[in-house]
């Protein structure tokens, strides 16, 4: 898993691992639910449906396998579980979603062939069948019934009788089947579900059936073969792992912006969450992403590779708000994965907006991984297995390292990675307010300050999307694209004066990788011209689907209208840090609680006590401004507090 991310017989290992532990789960589920007074409702008992597995079972062995390794028998399982000890509000009747038990069997029956009756619940105007189907039923019961006789297979509920096919995935009168994509490049096959009917699809929250249209499904089917003809070129995380490992993609209705939505869980083996449509490129990476995900997921559960780990307290290079160093472990293994991914599209881009766009994301990705990694290796209390699978990683991290990229992709990544982390901490951290209020007094009364820095504490707040790095994707992706965007001019910001700093010859230019002439017609911002420049999403934490993934999949319009970009980000990505800076430090002095402004300042610097101050204490900066100001107009020059501050820090 460390050495090459897990080829097939790694991840069969890791399959039985997920039946041994469904299997433990659905055992508790039916011993606590026996002993529950409200239950089993109008339902028979739960053994009833624990007898019937055991029947599939040995009849069919493969049948109760793919009914315990479907993605939604886990969200559901957990979340039962979880009800049932109190631990979560629930979604309807207890014994309706308790009951659903008896479908997993009913399924398990009718994929192992054996003849049976048995009760299940109706949910949303049908019964769910798990890894098979939807019966829609017009009545209004709570219970149906699914019978199996000769090899012939009816879901009843009164006078009403939905017979399902042979083949359980085609359509027929009341029956939708679960339908799978398709993607074969050179023998290695991903067929994983398309699931648009199952409650427990997604596991972030229960939803209803929301069937693909024939059109839709198309359109799923085309770029996702397009998608897997990328990921099985590419050697460096092995494809035929990941065709093992991905079983369902769940199409969702979530918003992400600059990057697309993706989302797995522990609690759903094998399941991709996606948001919306996306080119093949940007679909390879996220399914890389989340392989890496998945089998990691797994391997922890039989393997433990570190202890605690549990408190949001540390710095994720792809996410702004602090993680855990649990989700830092899963973040490191999944941009690997990613990393790998494209320095195999860089080895076969070659030179253009192609290898400029490898370039970058391979540069990116693997600084974000080293940086992510280091932090583990710092402060993580790792298993001898966890540090020997790290330091594994590490080694392949280094190979990586060592290869050299061309400058202007070069210089966009190491600027989002400065961006980002300052970006994290101007948000999250907190000086000590008395050393704070010392540092403050020394700037009014011009006198020296402490020796030692403030000490700082982490303080979550809201977090809000960054317009860079979509910019920089466009930039490298489509160059007269980007020509055009910043010709129009983006969003107005206000531009300060000449500052002290000046820019530095080489970086006063903007760069000459890619060009930066207009077009004869000047268009307006293009929203979906920075839409398609994101070709990766930054990673989710994959802890139970209780957290911030959720906040982050209802990003509203508003915070989409806010990232606009403005003409100072347009300049930074275009390289002219003349005009970047002044603009930047327009916006900080007309809007001194602007943080991206105060990283975009940092970012446009030439080398000096100023940028380093801002690179390495952005958060004493923000907040000695902070302290000093007494009304809106009124603070000292960001440029000149910044560099009164280096140059004592860096004494």
């Amino acid at each position: 898993m460390a050495r090459s991310s897990g080829g097939p017989a790694a991840v069969a290992e890791l399959r039985s691992g997920q039946r041994s532990r469904t299997m433990l789960l659905l055992r508790a589920l039916v011993d606590i639910a026996s002993a529950h007074p409200a239950l089993p409702g109008p339902l028979p008992p739960p053994r009833d449906a624990w007898h019937l597995l055991v029947r599939a079972e040995r009849r069919s062995p493969a049948a109760v396998d793919r009914l315990l390794l479907h993605p939604p028998v886990g969200v559901w399982l957990n979340r039962c579980l979880r009800r049932l000890r109190g631990l979560e509000p629930g979604d309807g009747p207890l014994w309706s979603a308790v009951g659903h038990l008896h479908a997993v069997a009913a399924s398990a029956a009718l994929l192992a062939g054996i003849d049976f009756r048995g009760a299940v619940p109706v949910r949303d105007g049908g019964v769910i069948l798990p890894a098979l189907g939807l019966a829609r039923i017009p009545d209004r019961a709570d219970v149906a019934e699914v019978v199996m006789t000769d090899r012939k297979a009816v879901v009843v509920s009164g006078p009403y009788a939905v017979t399902l096919p042979a083949d359980f995935a085609e359509e027929a009168p009341g029956w939708h089947g679960l339908r799978r994509l398709r993607g074969e490049h050179r023998g290695i096959v991903c067929s994983p579900y398309v699931d648009d009917i199952d409650p427990y699809r997604d596991f972030l929250r229960i939803r209803g059936p929301q069937r693909l249209s024939d059109k839709e499904r198309q359109g799923w089917q085309e770029r996702f073969d397009s998608a897997w003809r990328l990921v099985a070129q590419q050697r460096e995380v092995d494809p035929r792992g990941i065709g093992a490992c991905l079983s369902s993609v769940v199409p969702v209705p979530y918003v992400a912006w600059p990057e697309p939505f993706s989302a797995s869980s522990p609690e759903a083996y094998g399941c991709v969450l996606l948001g919306g449509a996306t080119d093949p490129l940007t679909l390879a990476a996220a399914l890389v992403h989340e392989a890496q995900h998945i089998k990691l997921s797994a391997l922890m559960d039989l393997v433990p590779l570190i202890e605690q780990g549990l408190e949001e307290i540390h710095y994720a290079p792809w996410r702004l708000d602090p993680r855990p160093l649990r989700g830092l472990f899963q973040g490191v293994y999944a941009f690997a994965g990613v990393t790998g991914f494209w320095q195999d599209r860089l080895r076969r881009a070659g030179s253009g907006p192609a290898g400029d766009t490898a370039a970058f994301e391979f540069a990116l990705r693997r600084a974000q991984t080293s940086s992510g990694l280091r932090t583990l290796l710092d402060h993580a209390e790792l298993t001898p297995m966890g540090e020997e699978f790290l330091h594994r990683l590490e080694e392949r991290l280094a190979q990586w390292l060592a290869r050299p990229v061309p400058s202007v992709p070069g210089r966009l990544a190491a600027d989002l990675i400065e961006d980002h982390r300052m970006v994290h901490r101007m948000r999250h951290l907190r000086p000590d307010p008395g050393r704070l209020a010392q540092w403050a007094r020394a700037w009014r009364e011009r006198s020296e300050p402490p020796r030692e820095l403030p000490g700082t504490s982490v303080r979550p707040t809201r977090t809000e999307a960054l317009t860079r790095p979509a910019l920089a994707r466009l930039r490298l992706r489509d160059p007269e694209g980007f020509a055009r965007l910043r010709e129009g001019g983006g969003a107005g910001s206000p531009d300060g004066g000449d500052a002290p700093d000046r820019a530095a010859p080489d970086r006063a230019a903007p760069d000459r990788a890619a060009p930066d002439r207009a077009a004869p017609d000047r268009a307006a911002p293009d929203r979906a011209a920075l839409n398609r420049a994101a070709p990766d999403r930054a990673a989710l934490n994959r802890a139970a689907p209780d957290r911030a993934d959720l906040d982050r999949a209802d990003l509203d319009r508003a915070d989409l209208d806010r990232a606009a970009p403005d003409r100072a980000d347009l300049d930074w990505a275009a390289g002219d840090t003349t005009a970047a800076l002044r603009r930047y430090r327009g916006r900080v002095e007309a809007d001194p609680d602007d943080i991206a402004a105060w990283a975009g300042l940092a970012l446009s610097l030439p080398g000096g006590p100023a940028r380093t101050a801002l690179l390495s204490h952005p958060e004493l900066v923000l907040a000695v401004h902070r302290e000093v100001r007494t009304a809106p107009g009124t603070g000292p020059d960001p440029v000149a507090l910044a560099r009164w501050i280096g140059v004592r820090t860096g004494r």
